[in-house]
């Protein structure tokens, strides 16, 4: 091969986008940088076993040459070679190809030799064995479970209106002056405003791109720190929270105002205490325990009981109004727009009816992977890396957020990874509407907080590869190592989530768990994090269990790691 090769270049075959390399007499086309390939001889008569997997870091293809052996050599701070077994015949088509041609498929057509057995799985932790945690039990379980970031915002929220609150019960003189109907409203709707903007889309992207302004070049511990914003979800939990706290001094003044006759009537009564029966529900199923065993029950519940509630909150401001007209002596109107509850109340109605004003369906193309998996297309808009999107069949009932990923180049429109997860997934994969209902705007996830560091490694499991997939196709450039574990990954996804995993990574970890069963998840992240160059985190995108275990495995051994909690 070396006697009738000189230069090598690499160019487009059709519209296909498959590549060859072609012996040229002198002239190359410089190769892609950072673009991984594998080469096979075709011509007639050679026979190769092996193929070499390139991947050319320099544009310079005058650095490349051919070597006797059939393989390819390097120069001097050229490209950078690795070799790997593989089947002879890669591409049918080669024996076509003229004498003296070598054909350059895609790595991911060699992908068989990058999935780990057990044995390559067991292999590579035992060349780089995990270390012990760091601390003692105790510690580990105070500082990286109970204290966790969501439950240190919601501690700081309910500790400052628990706060405010015992102040002002303790003082004679402020509770004589300030500790009243109207004032304990204001409280309470303050509380519900803060605890609804935190889930407002627009809101949610703003703390996400704020946070993520920060320079790779600021210190880890600070971009650590603004990497936890997806707990966010702790404002709004103590937000919700706090506002029942101050509904409830609500509903002891009014309950003693009525028992001393001193203008609320029975139907203030009633009203208020159905009101707070039904924060009560809320925050019954809102808790962490309830809401993982009884979602839909949590979801109707913030959603039917919610608009209930606002509604009595509205009527309830009425009605304090028309007591307050009488021993204020003032219009109705004026004691409405001086009274701070009525612009919350407006402010959380709006933000309520916001959403379902942009509820729309949407067209979308159902490509299907297999029976665990389906692919669907979306045409009607172009939409960022890293964003999450909220489906329906029955908006009324139920929503389903998902990763969305976005087209390559630019191009309009976005696509969404569904695996079986339950009756409504089960239902979308065997039998996919022609419509879904789309609301809001789509939100900023997790991974977005990846481009905070310099290189990563990123854990997934089943369909949590959309996510990533998404980072990396909206930032091909962005250095990142990847560990995918999932029961038979082509036959269930499909040869086109491969080639976007091994374009992204060609040195990319996939275990076939369907083969070697459950992985030694923490071992294997844990060698991926210490044989990638310059990594300073890991992110995993897994079922909830999966993403515990590896955080608090990554964490306790002082490596950042980050991941979706049950409110992000």
């Amino acid at each position: 091969m070396a006697d009738n090769v000189t230069d090598l270049a690499m160019h487009p075959e059709g519209e296909s986008g498959r590549l060859e390399m072609v012996a040229l007499p002198s002239k190359a086309l410089a190769p892609k940088p950072n673009v991984r390939w594998a080469v096979t001889d075709s011509r007639p008569g050679t026979s190769l076993s092996t193929a070499t997997s390139v991947t050319a870091h320099h544009p310079s293809s005058s650095d490349l040459f051919a070597s006797a052996s059939g393989g390819l050599a390097r120069k001097p701070s050229a490209a950078t070679f690795s070799t790997f077994n593989s089947t002879a015949d890669l591409i049918p088509s080669d024996h076509d190809l003229e004498a003296g041609h070598t054909r350059l498929t895609p790595v991911s057509q060699c992908r068989p030799a990058n999935i780990l057995s057990s044995k390559q799985s067991m292999d590579r932790i035992a060349a780089d064995p995990v270390p012990p945690k760091n601390f003692n039990r105790v510690v580990r379980y105070l500082f990286w479970t109970f204290f966790s970031t969501y439950r240190k915002l919601f501690t700081l929220v309910f500790a400052l209106n628990l706060t405010a609150l015992v102040v002002l019960l303790s003082h004679e003189k402020l509770r004589r002056e300030h500790l009243t109907v109207n004032n304990m409203a204001t409280a309470a709707s303050a509380n519900l405003l803060v605890g609804v903007l935190m889930r407002n889309e627009h809101v949610v992207n703003a703390m996400f791109l704020i946070a993520c302004q920060l320079p790779q070049t600021a210190p880890l511990w600070l971009r650590c720190l603004a990497a936890k914003v997806y707990s966010y979800g702790g404002f709004h939990s103590g937000c919700g929270t706090s506002a029942v706290v101050w509904y409830l001094t609500y509903v002891g003044l009014v309950t003693r105002n009525f028992n001393k006759q001193e203008g609320h009537s029975i139907y203030t009564l009633v009203i208020t205490y159905v009101q707070l029966a039904l924060l009560l529900l809320i925050l019954f199923f809102a808790h962490p325990t309830m809401r993982s065993r009884l979602h839909d029950y949590f979801e109707a519940t913030h959603r039917f009981a919610g608009w209930t509630a606002i509604a009595l909150f509205w009527a309830q401001l009425f009605i304090n109004c028309i007591y307050d007209t009488r021993a204020r002596t003032l219009g109705l109107g004026r004691v409405i727009i001086s009274t701070p509850s009525f612009w919350f109340l407006i402010a959380i109605t709006a933000l309520l009816i916001y959403p379902w004003l942009r509820l729309r369906s949407v067209k979308f193309h159902a490509e299907h992977l297999s029976g665990h998996a389906v692919r669907l297309h979306f045409e009607h808009m172009r939409i960022g890396l890293t964003m999450g999107y909220r489906l329906s069949d029955a908006p009324l009932k139920e929503w389903h957020g998902f990763a969305t990923i976005p087209e390559l180049e630019g191009a309009n429109g976005f696509s969404i990874l569904v695996s079986k997860a339950g009756d409504w997934t089960s239902k979308i994969i065997s039998n996919p509407p022609e419509k879904l209902y789309v609301r809001g705007a789509p939100t900023i996830g997790v991974l977005r907080c990846a481009l905070l560091f310099k290189s990563v490694v990123v854990v997934a499991t089943g369909s949590g590869i959309g996510p990533v997939i998404s980072l990396l196709q909206g930032r091909p450039s962005f250095p990142v190592r990847i560990l995918w574990s999932t029961p038979d990954p082509e036959k269930t996804y499909g040869p086109k989530i491969m080639d976007a995993v091994y374009r992204a990574d060609p040195d990319a970890l996939i275990v076939d768990s369907r083969k070697t069963g459950r992985p030694d998840i923490v071992g294997l992240t844990y060698s991926l994090y210490r044989e990638a160059v310059n990594a300073d985190a890991v992110f995993c995108i897994a079922n909830p269990r999966v993403t515990r275990k590896v955080v608090y495995g990554m964490e306790t051994r002082g490596i950042p790691a980050f991941g979706p909690i049950f409110d992000s």
